[in-house]
């Protein structure tokens, strides 16, 4: 199901999509603003506030510590502080649990906003990883117990959130 964005968030949804361009995945080949499209969809399904999407359109710009690095200081001055404080906070918890991280490293939820777009990422993450990884990527037994700790984290069913 796709959303109509308001004019706001918009503007953060097509900085992301040109940030983008026309990269894929590299295994899948799917077009990474998917992960974009799909999370929308999930955070709206969750009532989530405008600044929480506009976040969450954000957030591939600070993920890993290289894209910060080199983007931090190019943040598009539309971007609310609010807005870019709650993605590098979602950064920072995010990236506390990686999937070669144990379990205990998470950091925990410091508010819903950033819960809520964990997720939408996890969610996601772990749809594309079933239809396009599962027993098939060289780490598929790691991966899934990485998003089956994840699922018990956000105290989630991924098939309640599809």
């Amino acid at each position: 199901m796709r959303h109509i964005l308001l004019y706001e968030t918009f503007k953060y949804y097509n900085f992301i999509r040109g940030y983008y361009s026309n990269r894929t995945t590299e295994r899948s080949k799917v077009p990474l603003i998917n992960h974009i499209d799909e999370g929308i969809d999930i955070l709206y399904e969750l009532d989530s506030d405008e600044i929480t999407i506009q976040a969450y359109c954000l957030h591939p710009f600070l993920q890993n510590d290289v894209d910060f690095k080199n983007n931090l200081l190019k943040i598009p001055t539309f971007v609310s502080p609010i807005t870019a404080a709650l993605t590098i906070e979602y950064r920072r918890v995010a990236n506390s649990y990686l999937s070669k991280d144990k379990v205990e490293s998470f950091v925990g939820f410091s508010c819903d906003e950033v819960r809520d777009m964990l997720i939408a990422d996890k969610v996601q993450n772990n749809k594309d990883f079933t239809k396009y990884h599962e027993g098939t990527h060289p780490r598929s037994k790691e991966l899934r117990e990485y998003f089956n700790n994840w699922e018990n984290l956000l105290d989630i069913s991924y098939k309640d959130c599809i």
